[in-house]
């Protein structure tokens, strides 16, 4: 049995969540994401490939600037965990993420 693994990522700066997500998207081989869960300094997306769930990611941030909707919001840490199936992901995968998250503006 494959145990999934969080993966905790602290930015060394804030970065737009939309734009965030994106670039995971790309990243971990996505195609679609979708808001799951928002409070008010928690956000978690769905990351799909088609109609399966691949991973969440919950980003720790700024309210909205929006009621209601994510925009505008600004993460200064993530976690990714990887769904049903998932792979846990590889260190050198890890690190890569980390280091385009902190391109990010």
């Amino acid at each position: 049995m494959n145990h999934c693994h969080r993966v905790d990522v602290r930015l060394v700066h804030q970065v737009d969540v939309s734009e965030a997500t994106q670039y995971l998207v790309h990243q971990l081989n996505c195609d679609s994401w979708h808001v799951a869960c928002r409070q008010e300094h928690r956000l978690i997306v769905q990351l799909t490939c088609g109609s399966s769930a691949r991973y969440a990611v919950c980003y720790e941030c700024t309210p909205p600037v929006e009621k209601a909707i994510y925009h505008g919001s600004r993460a200064w840490e993530l976690s990714i965990i990887p769904l049903h199936d998932e792979d846990n992901l590889r260190e050198g995968k890890v690190k890569n993420i980390t280091a385009g998250l902190a391109g990010l503006h």
